[in-house]
């Protein structure tokens, strides 16, 4: 937390020194342990899994991209009431410093001890911030934890901030259809549907 010389509170995220080198290591420990699983277990292949997650974690060290993916989400997210997305602080970003406004909050968890309608309030919000990105424009947010999420507000005037977009995926429209008419099956229990998607 950081306040600019005019006055506006940001949250400065600063990359560690080399860990560019320690998420290549990590990979490389992966690799490993993956071509281990597939000699033990030819029924998956594993290798596709290895390019996956070296990809992303590759992404999550380029903070000018999570920059870019905040952006999107704050367009992506701009019609739905109760959802908030720090906005970047452009001159102050680079590859390896994220620099973005500072939004108010506390952790999701204080909601628990909410009656059941703030609950069921911040758990609609929840899913509006993963299905609108994803139904609509074919982004989803692959790091999904707690601590990527804070809360403001109290009861029904409560709403969520999403904080972290490092490990953003984007899908084709056909794996999209797939995904929504499987919801659409599951909701509406229709076998026939699901075996579709």
């Amino acid at each position: 937390k950081a306040r600019l010389h005019d006055g506006r509170l940001v949250a400065c995220k600063l990359q560690y020194p080399d860990m560019a080198s320690a998420v290549e290591a990590d990979l490389q420990q992966l690799r490993i342990l993956l071509a281990v699983h597939k000699r033990l277990d030819t029924a998956i292949d594993t290798s596709a899994v290895a390019v996956e997650i070296g990809a992303r974690l590759r992404e999550e060290l380029d903070y000018v991209l999570e920059a870019r993916h905040m952006a999107l989400y704050a367009a992506m997210l701009a019609p739905e009431a109760g959802l908030c997305v720090p906005e970047v602080v452009g001159e102050l970003t680079t590859g390896r410093l994220l620099t973005m406004s500072w939004l108010e909050g506390r952790g999701l968890l204080t909601v628990k001890p909410a009656p059941q309608q703030a609950r069921n309030h911040v758990a609609d919000i929840l899913f509006r911030a993963w299905w609108r990105p994803f139904a609509r424009f074919g982004a989803i947010h692959g790091d999904p934890h707690l601590g990527n999420y804070s809360v403001y507000g109290e009861g029904l005037e409560a709403g969520i901030n999403l904080l972290d977009f490092g490990c953003i995926r984007t899908f084709g429209a056909k794996f999209v259809g797939g995904v929504v008419d499987l919801y659409r099956a599951l909701e509406q229990g229709k076998p026939e549907l699901a075996v579709h998607a």
